[in-house]
């Protein structure tokens, strides 16, 4: 276990807790989005010396990045049954919320990463801006987050989810908010047939275990199909027309942390 230093008292946050269970290193959707991530990282060129995951939750993700990167990526998250899960990293990990504002942690990075954490915050523009204040001027925004309504389900209700994204709305956040998108792209296109068929699943069968039913593949066939189509997508030399989720990746425009 990493150290965790306390600079918010813990709260209670809109994230199922037996969800950190399930998403592991080894588990197809995060090896998805960590390779989109770095390919978009990649495209985005610039040192990045230091970085901050908000919402890093058991730190799966930022393991992933840190072993990547080769930086030290600090972490932080209100649910500290969460942190205690995570391994011990080349940064820091913080019980801290964001709205408090630390001085010691602001304008200290070269990126930020909010990886599926905004869609669980009722004023995301708000929590956007104040992410954004740890940034160095210029510094380097990567946001995830799931895309289009139609694909809303009962697994979104139990994950905590208030709303997924479409394109244009997750650009004009950004833009809202001082950030200068440099590239905002879907991806899982392949998953979205399996994502409606969980949403009519899910609304028959109502069940309790809806965590574990919308994440997890039931069995080896099905990961390994999974795995499948997920290098298959990755593979692909375009950009996909849609997807079930959404990454952006910009800058901060140098006036607004001025």
């Amino acid at each position: 276990m990493s150290a965790i230093k306390t600079l918010s008292a813990p709260q209670a946050v809109s994230m199922a807790d037996e969800w950190f269970q399930f998403a592991t290193a080894d588990h197809f959707w995060m090896q998805w989005r960590h390779c989109r991530l770095m390919r978009a990282l990649k495209r985005a060129g610039g040192q990045v010396r230091n970085a901050l995951e908000i919402g890093c939750g058991h730190g799966v993700a930022r393991d992933m990045l840190e072993h990547d990167l080769g930086i030290p990526i600090d972490g932080c998250d209100l649910n500290r049954a969460a942190l205690e899960m995570a391994k011990p990293g080349k940064g820091h990990l913080f019980v801290y919320n964001i709205l408090d504002q630390e001085p010691s942690l602001l304008g200290r990075y070269d990126a930020v990463f909010l990886l599926d954490v905004i869609e669980h915050i009722d004023d995301d523009v708000t929590f956007l801006r104040a992410a954004l204040r740890h940034l160095r001027s210029g510094g380097l925004v990567a946001v995830n987050v799931p895309a289009s309504m139609l694909l809303f389900s009962d697994y979104d209700r139990a994950a905590g989810h208030l709303r997924r994204y479409t394109l244009g709305g997750l650009r004009k956040l950004l833009d809202s908010c001082g950030v200068e998108a440099e590239a905002v792209e879907p991806w899982g296109m392949l998953m979205a047939p399996l994502l409606l068929a969980r949403k009519a699943l899910l609304r028959r069968a109502k069940r309790r275990d809806t965590i574990r039913t919308g994440f997890v593949p039931p069995n080896t066939v099905s990961r390994l199909l999974l795995h499948g189509m997920k290098n298959v997508e990755t593979a692909l030399p375009f950009r996909v027309p849609f997807g079930t989720s959404l990454l952006a990746c910009g800058r901060l425009r140098t006036s607004v942390n001025a």
